[in-house]
Parts: structure tokens; sequence; C-alpha cells
């Protein structure tokens, strides 16, 4: 048969179809974009005195590392914040060595507990106010390497007035592990081509937690970081208020580096159902358009299962040729080494099952403590469930 007559096979071939679309749109858009690592920017350029924000919570893996390379910036003049709301957090022992071993760096440590707010890191953000020195702040995510060059490359298209606010791409990098691995997965191959091809079609009025810089003005005129305190999607939120308040988002061609360290796949399973009830909340058009990213084991079902046709054979071969096509465009452009191609069709499988999940109930674990989401992506509730374990969230996206 070449073409089933099956309502539920015809559905599959539509996703199926659909898929492939997106698909080529997204290898066409990282495609484009800037190959990883970019040139040098050495030329001063726009290089005002800005502060560093490093909400900190526990002592991951890889914290020193991370921040160090905050602390060793090819920059002028600089400073960084580090802060902490429990006066125990063995993180306070890794910024007093990176105090010692840059003397000459304006580095200061906000330790205050008092909470503003259900969101923990803004809460922290809020307290490490007071110790900002300079009109340009940028807000980074403790499990972030960046380049030498990476603070300058960021606040480069500030030097425009009307931009408020410059957000970075960020690539996962495993720390080790089969739930690791396929947690960075999900960042390179699902999340980057998504944003870029969400970056062309609609541009960008939404902010990452990885790197954001924002202009202090703009800070200022949605009154600071106070509307965040109850929101989930901190970051994106920032983006939307700054861009609201009549300024320009930019995204930054540069990628940073974000640690992915998952302790096993019940850990990655829970981060990542947090992340899609996120993006159901706060974008729910979005959440339904992002079936067409992860469409390969729901096709696959539609079309064979039901009344397999030579055409469904064909658009289902096509799709998985694509995506592992994408998945080499995207190791190729940013950088990322060999990806296992026999991963792909497993964590595309992953994707749709946290997706699937993603569609009932609204309770998510973030840093400990158990929350339920609202209507408009506030946090309510809180109450403690388990050790602390930070993470890097995508902002919602298609």
């Amino acid at each position: 048969m070449i073409v089933s007559s099956c309502p539920w096979a015809l559905a599959g071939l539509a996703l199926g179809l659909a898929s492939i679309a997106y698909l080529l749109i997204a290898i066409r858009g990282v495609t484009k974009h800037p190959r990883f690592p970019l040139a040098s920017a050495s030329a001063p350029g726009f290089t005002p005195p800005v502060t560093i924000l490093k909400p900190l919570c526990g002592a991951e893996s890889n914290l020193y590392e991370c921040l160090r390379s905050f602390c060793a910036q090819d920059y002028g003049d600089y400073q960084v914040v580090f802060g902490v709301a429990d006066p125990d957090d063995p993180a306070i022992a890794v910024v007093r060595r990176l105090m010692q071993e840059f003397p000459d760096r304006d580095i200061a440590l906000a330790v205050d507990p008092t909470a503003r707010g259900s969101n923990p890191k803004v809460a922290n953000l809020i307290n490490m106010m007071s110790a900002v020195k300079h009109a340009f702040v940028v807000v980074s995510d403790s499990d972030v390497r960046i380049e030498p060059d990476g603070l300058q490359r960021v606040l480069a298209p500030l030097a425009s007035a009307r931009v408020g606010a410059v957000t970075c791409l960020y690539k996962g990098a495993p720390a080790g592990g089969i739930a690791s691995l396929l947690g960075a997965l999900f960042i390179n191959e699902w999340f980057i081509p998504s944003v870029l091809v969400d970056a062309e079609i609609n541009g960008i009025d939404f902010c990452f937690g990885p790197v954001t810089a924002v202009r202090r003005a703009a800070l200022d005129a949605i009154g600071g970081f106070g509307p965040l305190a109850d929101h989930l999607a901190d970051d994106f939120m920032l983006g939307q208020l700054v861009a609201r308040a009549g300024y320009q988002i930019v995204l930054s061609p540069h990628a940073v580096d974000t640690v992915v360290d998952e302790p096993g796949l019940h850990s990655l399973i829970r981060h990542e159902l947090r992340w899609a009830r996120t993006v159901r909340t706060c974008r729910p058009l979005d959440h339904v358009l992002s079936l067409v990213t992860q469409a390969l084991p729901l096709t696959a079902l539609l079309v064979l299962a039901w009344e397999p046709s030579l055409l469904g054979s064909a658009v289902l071969a096509t799709v998985i040729l694509l995506r592992l096509r994408l998945s080499r465009v995207v190791s190729e452009r940013f950088a990322l080494g060999e990806t296992p191609l026999w991963l792909i069709p497993i964590r595309e499988c992953l994707c749709f099952a946290v997706w699937a999940a993603s569609l009932v109930g609204t309770g998510v674990r973030w840093r400990g403590r158990r929350f339920s989401i609202t209507r408009d992506g506030r946090l309510v509730g809180g109450a403690t469930s388990e050790p602390q374990v930070l993470d890097t969230a995508p902002a919602p996206l298609a």
C-alpha cells in the first residue's frame, strides 16, 4: 500500500511532514550561525565597567573551574559578586579560595538568608544587589564556564542604547555518565536548534539563565529583580519585562558551556519535566508545537502500527535521516565533538516521554523543594523534599 487510509496513520504522516519541515529549517538556521570558536575579540571595543552576579547554592561538581573562568576574564574593570543564603553553604569555601587566588580582582561575597519571594535564586539576586557597583550587570548560573574573552563578547551589543539585555546560547558539557550525556544531548541537539529557529521566526524577547547581561537602567525600569521573585522561569521573565519596557533583547553569537552533572536518569527526568511544565505554563502554544521537534516516536507509532504504507515509511526514514544530519551540523558548528548516533533516537524518545508527562500535573521539584506552578508561571509552596541540587533550566521555547 502506497498511502494508508487509516485516520491515525494519516495523522502520523502529517506529523512526520511537519517534523521534516522543522528539521530543514533548523539545519538551515544552525548552518547560518557563526562557527565556534569565534574569531578573537582582542579589539578594545565596548568595555564598560560591569558587575557579574553569581548566585550560589551548594558546591556542585566543577564549581571551582566554572567560577574561576569568570574571575580570569581578559577584561578591564569588572566586579564579581557571589551570593549565598546559608552561612554554612560549602560554596563559600570555593569563593574564599578564589579571593586568595585573585587578590587584585574586585570580588565580593554576600551572605543573606532573607527570603524575598518563592524563587530562591531571585531572592539571592535581590540580596546581592546592594553590593553592585556598576551600570551594567551580568547574571550567570553557577555551573557555567566562559571563555577568557566571553565577557567582552556578551557586553558588545549593549553599546547601543536601544539594547536592554544580551543573552547567550549555551552548550551542554556532560560531567560523566549516561544521564549527563543524555542531558547534554537535549541542550545541544534539541534546545539549541529550537532557539535559533524561534529567534529567526519570532525574534528574541526572553533571556536565558546561564549568561545574561542587562543594562542597569533597564533593570531599574522593570523594578529590579523584585517582579521575578515568585516566577520559576525568572530568566525568561526578565527578558519579557525588559522588552515590554521598550528595550531590545539581543541573542549573542557567543555560546558558553554549562556543566551537566546528572547523578542518574531519575534526576534527569525530574529536571526536564520541570522545564517542560514551565514551558507549558509560560508559553502553552510553544509547548504544543514542540511536539514537532521530537516527533520521531509518535510518527513511528502512528504510521507503522495501524496501517503501514510506503509513503509513511519514506516519511519516517526522512525524519530519521534529517535528525541525524541536524546532529552532525550542530556538532560541527558548535565544536561539540562526535555524538554517538545510536543515542539520537533514544534521546528523542525520552524527549517525547517527558513532553507527554508534562501534559498533566503542575508539581515540580527544584533545589530540594516541592512547588506547584500557577497558570501565570509563579511558584507556590516550597516545602523541603530532598538535598538541594542546582541545574540550568532552558527558557521556555518551542
